[in-house]
Formats: C-alpha cells, sequence, structure tokens
C-alpha cells in the first residue's frame, strides 16, 4: 500500500506543473523589497538576482510595472539565468504599461536657458539667434559628449555622440544645407586611397565653392558627409583646415576611394553652431560642454533627452530561453540588445528606437581596424586580421570579407519577433548564426517586425537586416524609408520571405534593395513571396538601383521564387554583375524595367573568379565548393567551379505587365493578387499561385496595429 501511494506521488509530481516564480518590480521599489506587487524589487539586477535564488523551479516571469528604468552598463545575463523551452525566463511589461530601458538621461526644462555667451550669440544666424537655447551639460554631470565621427562606408561600427531627443524624436545635428547636398568642387588632390593600398594617409583637397563656408571659421569640429568617389561609399570626415585663400577644405582623413568631381559626388557640411537655423537642430559644442538647440514647437510639456551609454543596454551571453516581452529600448549612443551563444531567446512585441549602432546584434563582432590603414576587401597595412570581440561589431564587414567561414557564435533559434525598430543610428539588426564549414544551420530569425530610419549616423551597408551565417531566415516584416540596401546578405540557405520591402536606397546608387555578392561560395540562398515597391531612386552619373542585386562574380546563390515588383529599379529589377545560375522563376513585374539587368555578363566569370582571383582563398582554401559538405549541397556550384558549367540565368513564367493591370484585384490600392478568373494561369501553363495576401506584418498577441504609435 506503502508503495503504491509513493508511486502515485511521483505520478502526480511529473503531470502536475511546475508554478514559475512571479516577481515584481518598479523604479520606486526596493531591491531589499520582497518582490511583490505591493513590495516591488527596484531594479532588474535586483530581480535577476531573486531568480538565481529559487530553488526548485524552472522559469520565472519578471513584471516591470510602469516607469524609467535608467542605465548606465550592461544589464547582462549569461548561462545562471536560463529558463527551459517550457518554462523560459521573461521580463516583460505589465499588461498597458509604459515600460522604458532607457540608456540616457531626462533635462529638466529648467536647464534650458536662452543664449547669453556674446561669441556665440555672434555666430548665430541673426533669424535665430533669440530662438536658440543652450544646455550646460556639464551641470547635469555629462562630462563626455563622445564624437561624432568619423563613419561611413567600410569604416567601423562606433558608438554615436551624445544625441537630443524631444518627446522621443532624434533632433537633427545643425546642418548646411538644411535638405541637399552640394556638388563636390574642383579636387586639387584627391588624398590617399586606402582601397588599393594607399595608407600614406594623405588627406583629401577640394574646393567648397559656396560663399557659405566663410561663417565656419571659428568651427572646431566641422565635418562633411556625402559621396565622394564612388554611389554606395558614404562617409562623413572631420575637416583640418578650410583655407580661406585658396577657396578649399582640407580634410583630417581620407576618403577610402580618395575624392573625385563626379555628376553624383556631394557633400554637405555637419556639427555647426553656425548653422542651427530650423526648428528642431542642435550642436554640441564638446569643448565648452554645452548643448546650443533650437526648440522644434511649444516646450511646456515637452520631454528632453540625451543619450549616454555606449555599451549594449542588454546582453544575453550564453543564456537559453530568456525572453524580453513589450518593453522599448531608447537613448543609447550604443546598441541596445546583444546576443553571443545559447538558443531560443527572444525579444518579443519590443520597441527599440533613439539609438546609436544597432537595434539587436546577434553574433560577435571584429575589434576595429585603424581606418585609413585597410582597403575594402579587408586587408590591413599592418597584416593583422583583427580579433572576435564580443558586445561590439567593430569591423565586422571587413573581416568577413576576407573570412567567410568565421562563425560568430551566435546561438541557434534565437528570435526577433513583432517588434518595431526605428530612428537607429548604424543600421537595424546584425543576424548571424550557422556554421559556414558544416553548412549546419541556426535558424535565428527576424519577424513580423516594422523596422525604418536605422541610418541616422550611418548610411550604407548597413541595413535594417544584415544577415550571415547559414540557415537563418528573415520573413514577414516590414522593411522600408532607408538611404541604402534594406537587406545585405552573405552566407548560405537564408530564406528571406514574405517581406515588404519599399523606399529603400533613397540616398544611394549602385545596390539593391536585397544585396550579395563576391564570395561564390555563398549559395542555396531563396528569396520567395516578398513584395518589392517604390524603389527607383535615380541618381545623376550613378549605377542605377535594383531590387536584387548579385554583385561581383556570384554564382548559385539564391533562387527567386514568386516575389512581386512594382514601381522597382531604374535600370533593371534584379541585376547581375558578371555571375549567374540563379533561377528566377514564378515572379510578377509590373511597371518595371527590364527584369533583368546583366553587365559584363561573362559565361566563365564565376569560374575565373574562383580560379584565379579573390575566389581563390574563399572557394578552395577556406570553403572548397568541389568537395562534401558543398559539393553534395551545391552540386552546380561545383560544375561552375570546375569549369564543367557555364553560367546561365534561367528565366522561367515569369507574369510581366506594364499598362495592363486587369488581371490583379485592386491595382490602384497596390493589392496585386491575381483574380480568381485570371487568365495568367492558361497563359503561362505552370504558373503558380503567389499567396500576396499573407506578405508583410501581420496581427499577433504582440503587434495589433493600433498598440504602437510611430511617425
Amino acid at each position: 500500500m506503502l508503495r503504491n501511494l509513493m508511486c502515485l506521488v511521483v505520478i502526480l509530481f511529473w503531470l502536475c506543473p511546475v508554478w514559475a516564480l512571479e516577481l515584481y518590480v518598479s523604479p520606486a521599489g526596493s531591491d531589499k523589497a520582497a518582490g511583490t506587487l505591493d513590495a516591488p524589487l527596484q531594479t532588474l539586477e535586483g530581480a535577476c538576482a531573486a531568480v538565481r535564488k529559487q530553488k526548485g523551479q524552472q522559469g520565472a516571469t519578471v513584471w516591470l510595472m510602469p516607469g524609467r528604468y535608467v542605465r548606465t552598463e550592461t544589464f547582462a545575463l549569461d548561462q545562471r539565468d536560463s529558463g527551459t523551452q517550457t518554462q523560459p525566463v521573461v521580463y516583460k511589461a505589465m499588461p498597458g504599461a509604459k515600460v522604458f530601458i532607457d540608456g540616457g538621461k531626462t533635462v529638466p526644462m529648467t536647464a534650458c536657458k536662452p543664449v547669453s555667451d556674446a561669441a556665440i550669440k555672434k555666430r548665430l544666424l541673426a533669424e535665430a539667434r533669440d530662438k536658440i537655447r543652450v544646455i550646460d551639460l556639464r551641470a547635469l554631470g555629462i562630462r563626455d559628449s563622445g564624437k561624432l565621427g568619423p563613419r561611413g562606408f567600410r569604416r567601423a561600427y562606433i558608438p554615436a555622440p551624445l544625441e537630443l531627443f524631444i518627446n522621443a524624436k532624434p533632433q537633427q545635428i545643425a546642418r548646411w544645407p538644411n535638405t541637399e547636398a552640394v556638388p563636390l568642387g574642383k579636387v586639387i588632390d584627391k588624398g590617399s586611397a586606402p582601397r588599393y593600398q594607399d595608407y600614406s594617409m594623405r588627406p583629401g583637397i577640394f574646393s567648397y565653392d559656396v560663399k557659405r563656408a566663410e561663417r565656419w571659421t571659428q568651427a572646431k569640429d566641422l565635418y562633411v558627409s556625402g559621396l565622394f568617389f564612388v554611389g554606395y561609399a558614404d562617409d562623413t570626415i572631420p575637416i583640418a583646415k578650410i583655407d580661406m585663400e585658396a577657396g578649399t577644405f582640407i580634410t583630417a582623413l581620407p576618403h577610402l576611394y580618395g575624392f573625385r568631381q563626379k555628376g553624383f559626388t556631394k557633400w554637405y557640411a555637419l556639427n555647426l553652431i553656425e548653422e542651427i537655423d530650423l526648428p528642431g537642430e542642435y550642436c554640441v559644442d564638446r569643448e565648452a560642454g554645452r548643448l546650443y538647440f533650437y526648440p522644434p514647437h511649444d516646450m511646456t510639456d515637452a520631454s528632453i533627452q540625451v543619450s549616454l551609454m555606449t555599451e549594449p543596454l542588454v546582453a544575453l551571453e550564453n543564456c537559453s530561453h530568456v525572453h524580453f516581452e513589450n518593453i522599448t529600448f531608447e537613448n543609447s549612443r550604443g546598441t541596445g540588445i546583444y546576443i553571443e551563444k545559447g538558443n531560443n531567446n527572444l525579444i518579443a512585441g519590443c520597441t527599440l528606437r533613439n539609438l546609436g549602432i544597432l537595434a539587436v546584434q546577434i553574433g560577435k563582432g571584429i575589434s576595429s581596424f585603424p581606418y585609413g590603414k585597410h582597403d575594402a576587401c579587408g586587408f590591413q597595412a599592418s597584416g593583422e586580421p583583427g580579433e572576435p570581440i564580443s558586445r561590439a561589431m567593430g569591423s565586422w564587414h571587413e573581416y568577413i570579407y576576407r573570412f567567410t567561414a568565421w562563425d560568430r557564435q551566435a546561438g541557434t533559434n534565437h528570435g526577433i519577433l513583432s517588434c518595431d525598430i526605428y530612428d537607429i543610428g548604424a543600421g537595424g539588426i546584425s543576424l548571424g548564426g550557422g556554421d559556414r564549414k558544416t553548412l549546419i544551420p541556426a535558424g535565428n530569425y527576424v519577424r513580423n517586425c516594422d523596422i525604418s530610419r536605422v541610418n541616422r549616423w550611418d548610411r550604407t551597408y548597413k541595413a535594417p537586416v544584415n544577415i550571415d551565417g547559414v540557415g537563418n531566415r528573415i520573413e514577414y516584416n516590414h522593411i522600408h524609408d532607408c538611404p541604402g540596401m534594406g537587406i545585405y546578405l552573405h552566407g548560405n540557405d537564408h530564406v528571406i520571405q514574405y517581406n515588404e520591402i519599399d523606399h529603400v536606397l533613397t540616398d544611394m546608387s549602385d545596390q539593391g534593395a536585397i544585396y550579395m555578392g563576391r564570395d561564390p561560395s555563398e549559395a542555396g540562398n531563396r528569396f520567395q513571396y516578398n513584395f518589392f515597391h517604390h524603389v527607383e531612386n535615380f541618381h545623376e552619373g550613378g549605377h542605377g538601383v535594383q531590387a536584387i542585386f548579385f554583385d561581383d562574380y556570384s554564382a548559385a546563390c539564391a533562387t527567386v521564387f514568386g516575389n512581386v515588383f512594382y514601381k522597382t529599379g531604374n535600370t533593371g529589377v534584379i541585376k547581375f554583375y558578371l555571375g549567374g545560375q540563379n533561377p528566377i522563376v514564378n515572379n510578377i513585374v509590373i511597371d518595371c524595367p527590364q527584369l533583368l539587368q546583366r553587365n559584363s555578363c561573362k559565361p566563365d566569370g564565376p569560374y575565373k573568379f574562383m580560379q584565379e582571383g579573390l575566389g581563390h582563398e574563399r572557394c578552395f582554401k577556406t570553403l572548397d565548393v568541389t568537395k562534401p559538405p558543398y559539393s553534395v549541397r551545391y552540386p552546380v556550384l561545383r560544375d561552375v567551379a570546375l569549369g564543367i558549367k557555364p553560367v546561365d540565368h534561367p528565366l522561367i513564367k515569369n507574369y510581366i505587365v506594364k499598362d495592363d493591370l486587369s488581371q490583379f484585384v485592386d491595382p490602384d490600392k497596390m493589392n496585386f493578387a491575381l483574380k480568381p478568373d485570371t487568365t495568367v494561369y492558361q497563359d503561362i501553363p505552370g504558373f503558380a499561385e503567389i499567396p500576396f495576401g499573407r506578405i508583410g506584418l501581420y496581427q499577433d498577441a504582440c503587434r495589433t496595429f493600433d498598440s504602437k504609435e510611430k511617425e
């Protein structure tokens, strides 16, 4: 009888759920409290410590009560903080609560004073002088305002300088002209060109050709930003000297390619007290520790904040099954969330905004290369390759170009789900994971996210989503309103599907809304059921923009199936440069230029690149595509590498239309689902239905379409 009773107890133990711990946290609480609703803890660290102390529990829910959780250092979690698949550890806002994890400082209205310094008033424009206010940062305890730059193409990721946010909106660093750019004047000296291994660090010299520059002679921290040689390489460079007699700018650093005068090479001046002339503009005098700004509106009830933290707000390192839900991460000069190793961590229903680098970084970065001492192919003058680092991106871009099999130790099955990501400094999400040597996938994903305006500081190659590694997914997102590409891809077997991508590439050329290339071992990717529209910005003298750009000797890198293209591309919808072997099948092309643009396409292009060019190191030394697992997974890649198969572009069963849109449900509202009685299926035998209605954001527990406010 006793034995039967003991068996019953064991059975009940396994059948009954183990109730997870629940804790409550409030900025007004105390870490000495019990962590109950009536006696909440005060800090995230206090909650973490309480979770670690629990006994016999498998998970926990940490309820964050309304308020602002101000960070001065990273909230770091490790393997001790993991949950399980059935009972994760969850940090989440209480229902209806507005919860902020904040890396900045709130500025009281009383700190905003009229400008009284006579020397500063003299520098200000007369029409704005009486409207500008000054904040003494040192009086607020702020000693470090950071550095504005340099930043841009092939430069390392760096924290933003101190920024000003009013009512949760980033203000504009004072610039001239306010919205446009000025054509680059005559180039007197193009300076050194590190791109071509000229590491002499000779500055560039060019005529400024505008009388306005005569007002800037007292500026101590002047930068020029723009395109200086090619249409895909933005740069923000300090000016060492304005030579009034010669009418020239002398830069403090070279541009990667050197400077040249061309139709699209233009600049604007940045970081000038003399040019604060519009509501919302500001400038920081770093030497004096003062911030000058033009109030954007009536400031009676305004929220004024500045960014301070340079490290990630949150780091999940080697922990698993940890969730952050319905929280706003903001006001940092650095990255919002960093994830390394572990599995099944989830960021769901969060807003990530007003951050200086990235919203989320999944996987390690690389120690920063000294700019001007490396080229665009990842080679340094010193010959040193750089070292993997945690909690920073650094020179990831340069390193991965040479060391294509690098494993970023990003972990597996991490998800960014139903988040709003906007007003970020240097890209949205860096999505790593997977082993390129073995082709073992990671399964990390970005799903149902709205991502826009993520290039406030760096405009190219730091996309809404940068993806690398093996077997990751970008799906059901809306990616829009960015000056550069929408998705920048490296690696193998990624799936890019059901995304709406529009109004990207607004400021650049020679790029695609999805861009990849220069590594023929990258293969097996699939771009399917995406809707590209309004990607057609034209830059005089540039190389155009496309929906998808397979650059520089790409081979069998991706299948393009079932996508819808509308008003996309100004030279072609899909572009190859010296590559091919990508099936382009079952797509709908509406009011676009030619479907396929081929630039100098040679049948043996990828073959020669693999055998003779930089591809030799990638395709035979690091990753040999003629041997397993590559030769088994991608036999076509093996055949191209061995010269057995010529390069081709299979264009199969695509529906291309310009004027007659009668086959679509509601083209005026951009509903390009084919009507039930369409003749397309008869006209193009074998054409498969495209699930147009499933493309883009969808409603779930975190996204209700009316719960978030965003302009």
